[in-house]
């Protein structure tokens, strides 16, 4: 379960990022389509999501960190999932 929340913390960063430039209302679309289904996470799917944010941004940390990765690495849960999420931590 690691590695793909890793890859869709990724992904789903890398869409809102193009989004946020306006390259395009597929990417919006898309995200509201990921944010739909990401609505029937259990759990123990939401805990993996919300470390592999974290690792994520560590990560970013590491090196040499892009801003804007950062700023979405850093509430991708509260993002995702609003209510009940500070930043990645449960409020």
């Amino acid at each position: 379960m690691q590695a793909i929340a890793n890859a869709l913390v990724y992904a789903v960063t890398y869409i809102n990022l193009r989004a946020a430039d306006g390259d395009g209302d597929d990417d919006v679309a898309a995200l509201e389509s990921i944010a739909g289904m990401l609505n029937a996470a259990t759990e123990e799917e939401k805990e993996a999501l919300a470390s592999a944010a974290e690792r994520a941004l560590a990560n970013e940390r590491d090196y040499v960190a892009r801003e804007e990765f950062v700023r979405d690495y850093s509430t991708w849960m509260e993002d995702m999932f609003g209510d009940g999420w500070v930043g990645n931590k449960r409020a």
